[in-house]
């Protein structure tokens, strides 16, 4: 994923060795191979008439920790530290932003970590990433928003960053990717 980085109106913080290297990490075809095997398994389960992911970002997750798990980062669940960097890469609920902007704190006040980072993907990229749940979610907009509310709270070495996909996948894998996945129909239980 290609990651656009910004600095809070408070600072001018440069990225660490550490970050540049994150960055080439997410660089590396993490959108081509979530994409192809988010597909692999949803067309998989739809085959055998199973419930099937709506999602991606559970595939998005996983192939992220991968990567970092090799680049010798410490971490998971979007969570990842190396050195004096700490970097929270999410795709998770909005009500989610106000937790991520504390652990950036804490972790540069009490850990002292010498950057943070967080990094989401733009509302576009949640469209295909999420088509169902994108609205409800931390958004790269709704970061930028965040944290220039926090101008004279904190003055904390941060980054944030923009996530969009880099790394293409075949042609019928993103022409599935912008096609709708509805939710499952449920149907109530009666006596």
């Amino acid at each position: 994923m290609r990651v656009t980085l910004q600095a809070p109106p408070w600072g001018t913080t440069q990225p660490s060795p550490e970050l540049q290297s994150a960055i080439a990490l997410l660089a590396d075809d993490v959108w081509s191979e979530t994409a192809v095997r988010f597909h692999a398994d949803r067309a998989a389960k739809l085959r055998r008439a199973r419930r099937a992911p709506k999602g991606m970002q559970s595939e998005l997750n996983r192939v992220i920790s991968e990567r970092f798990a090799a680049g010798g980062w410490i971490g998971g669940d979007g969570r990842f530290a190396k050195e004096r960097t700490w970097i929270r890469i999410t795709f998770r609920h909005q009500m989610s932003l106000g937790s991520d902007l504390i652990d950036a704190i804490k972790m540069c006040k009490k850990e002292r970590y010498e950057l943070a980072v967080i990094l989401a993907a733009d509302a576009k990229t949640l469209r295909l990433i999420s088509p169902n749940d994108a609205p409800a979610l931390v958004s790269f907009e709704k970061l930028r928003i965040a944290v220039a509310d926090l101008e004279g709270v904190t003055d904390i070495p941060l980054l944030i960053g923009c996530l969009t996909p880099q790394s293409m996948p075949s042609s019928d894998v993103a022409r599935a990717l912008q096609k709708g996945r509805p939710r499952d129909v449920t149907v109530p239980f009666t006596d």
